[in-house]
């Protein structure tokens, strides 16, 4: 039978001359309403369900139903731009992207009518409005669709004034899925309405708009912590603890992890899927936060911990024996640990000695990577991984500044001498000011000072290493460098033949961080 020649059910037809040639851009989405609801209209907000539910040839796709007949929160629907009275006949074709259908389940058709005279805002629903509902691959047709006068008056309405303004579909069952197997796939649904008595009447085409959405159902953030600077002052070894964010602090935070829920729905297409489980459907197994920075294989380094709010039992501290080598792994499982809600911060901390000095050390990075699912089997395929960075150690040292250097080319010639009487080697760099304006010239870094060296350095070579191609006057020369030690400004007069130390003592500087 052509799916044209349809039963009429003893109602009126719709009258073809008000709507002949004219097509109203119908819409779809999810609406939340139940037989004898008033007031729900369709959102445009599609459904969110977990990629991770999905295998890659989507096999566990197979008969999973969109919402059930017993589910009243939220259906697929479809909103009519026409007002179709009461007692009018039509005909309509669903179509689905991104998924086919199981061709042997029909879902449930309700008709959306209202008595409000808004066409986006239904006041019940009319179970079985259709001759025939028949699922194919990839649509569903719809045939002898009638709502009779007699049954919008058992609703308490004028049967009179209330018209038909949308359908709501039930139980649509998925064969095969694959565009959801990958986060950001959809599922989309458009359509056409045609006159029962004469279908080349288009009387809506149903702009085609997803539906479902697929999500990674985890959500995973990593924040480095603030860098940490060691303070060069510390005895009895310099740098074996922090000055800064720390002060006087052996515990510094490497990063925190962050670990939520998306809000993607399981294979049940109701419960939300939760990264383990404890308030919801299970999303995954394990997490294992790896974490890669110099800052472990560091000799002060006395352990690692990973902690989190919910207690005692969610604490994983590990010993340098685990960790030498510079990467740390952190398994947590979902039988011992909760990693989500008011417990989904992971924090990465690394202790030190208090006795051995702390290198430096730049930003490391952290992986965080989902084992699949447990209980419940909501993850053929573990979530997606996360990844970011770690706090950097930085050593603070001193910082020493000298005016009336004098520039190469007159009588006078400055020279400045560092000494490095700490536990450590470090460059020093200086800063070149012009003494009268005040204004930046340039930057020259020494090479690294060795522990117990002393360096002298003459205004050519700061020249030079600034790029100062025509020197004169006098300078403003500031140092700062990781070190512990002192500066000396001493002046050669050439004339004479006589040293002066201009620093009138050994300028030991500040503790604070390098600038």
């Amino acid at each position: 039978m052509n799916k044209y020649q349809l039963h009429t059910l003893g109602g009126a037809l719709l009258a073809s001359t008000a709507l002949a040639g004219t097509a109203y851009a119908g819409t779809v989405g999810t609406i939340a309403v139940s037989l004898g609801a008033a007031g729900s209209s369709i959102s445009a907000t599609t459904q969110s369900i977990a990629n991770t539910i999905f295998s890659a040839t989507a096999a566990t796709a197979n008969a999973i139903s969109f919402r059930g007949a017993s589910d009243s929160t939220s259906h697929l629907a479809v909103a009519f731009t026409n007002r179709l009275s009461i007692g009018s006949v039509f005909n309509a074709t669903i179509d689905f992207t991104g998924a086919t259908l199981v061709t042997t389940s029909a879902p449930s058709i309700d008709a959306l009518v209202s008595h409000n005279g808004a066409t986006t805002t239904f006041t019940a629903t009319i179970g079985a409005p259709c001759a025939s509902s028949t699922p194919l691959v990839n649509k569903i047709l719809l045939s002898g669709c009638l709502i009779s006068a007699t049954t919008t008056a058992a609703l308490g309405g004028n049967g009179t004034v209330a018209f038909i303004g949308g359908l709501q579909l039930s139980g649509v069952v998925f064969n095969n899925a694959s565009g959801l197997a990958t986060a950001g796939g959809t599922v989309s649904v458009s359509g056409t309405v045609y006159d029962n008595a004469n279908p080349t009447i288009v009387i809506e085409q149903i702009t085609s708009g997803a539906v479902i959405t697929s999500a990674n159902p985890t959500k995973t953030t990593v924040t480095a912590g603030a860098t940490a600077t060691t303070n060069a002052a510390t005895t009895p070894t310099a740098f074996s603890a922090f000055q800064s964010p720390f002060a006087g602090g052996l515990t510094m935070t490497l990063a925190t992890v962050a670990i939520t829920s998306n809000g993607a729905l399981g294979t049940n297409l109701a419960s939300i899927v939760v990264p383990d489980g404890a308030t919801g459907v299970n999303g995954a197994s394990s997490v294992a936060i790896t974490v890669t920075s110099a800052a472990l294989s560091d000799d002060a380094a006395t352990s690692a911990t990973l902690s989190n709010p919910g207690g005692a039992a969610n604490l994983v501290t590990l010993t340098p024996a685990a960790f030498s080598a510079g990467v740390a792994t952190f398994n947590l499982n979902q039988a011992t640990s909760t990693y989500t809600a008011a417990n989904s911060v992971q924090t990465v901390s690394l202790v030190f000695s208090g006795t051995t000095a702390i290198n430096q050390a730049a930003a490391g990075t952290v992986a965080v990577a989902y084992g699949l699912g447990g209980a419940g089997g909501n993850s053929v395929v573990a979530s997606a991984s996360a990844s970011g960075v770690t706090a950097a150690i930085a050593n603070g040292g001193f910082q020493a500044e000298f005016n009336t250097a004098q520039a190469t080319g007159g009588d006078f010639a400055s020279y400045i001498r560092i000494h490095n009487n700490g536990a450590a080697a470090g460059a020093v760099t200086f800063t070149v000011l012009n003494d009268a304006t005040g204004a930046s010239l340039g930057t020259y870094t020494t090479g690294s000072i060795a522990v117990g060296q002393t360096l002298q350095v003459d205004m050519p070579t700061i020249e030079t290493g600034a790029s100062i191609t025509s020197p004169s006057g006098q300078y403003t020369l500031q140092l700062a460098g990781p070190i512990v030690g002192y500066a000396q400004h001493v002046l050669y007069n050439a004339t004479t033949g006589q040293f002066t130390d201009l620093s009138s003592f050994r300028n030991a500087g500040s503790t604070a961080a390098n600038p």
